[in-house]
């Protein structure tokens, strides 16, 4: 199983609604996925267990990224397709194995 972490600023409306999206999709594409929100002051506790983080990218330079980590940063974090062809290439690229 993969894990998520959706960054916002304060870790409440923005991450929460891109942890019920993100879902969402990786229940329709069948990937195993358990996601995560938080603020981007929170980040660095939950970084060590994570395997995606999704941000923008304001808040995509601020967190350290560590390797094998993916990071998608989007602008427009409610664009449901572009959030789902990035999750999909970010998957396909660093997890192959977990694309069925």
């Amino acid at each position: 199983m993969l894990r998520l972490l959706a960054i916002c600023g304060n870790g409440m409306g923005t991450s929460t609604i891109i942890k019920i999206k993100v879902k969402g999709i990786c229940k329709k594409l069948g990937i195993d996925l358990a996601v995560e929100s938080c603020s981007a002051g929170e980040a660095a506790g939950f970084i060590g267990n994570t395997d995606i983080i999704l941000t923008t990218p304001e808040w995509g330079k601020m967190v350290k990224c560590p390797d094998g980590v993916a990071l998608i940063t989007l602008v427009n974090l409610m664009d449901e397709a572009l959030l789902t062809e990035k999750l999909v290439e970010a998957v396909k690229e660093h997890f192959p194995n977990e694309m069925q």
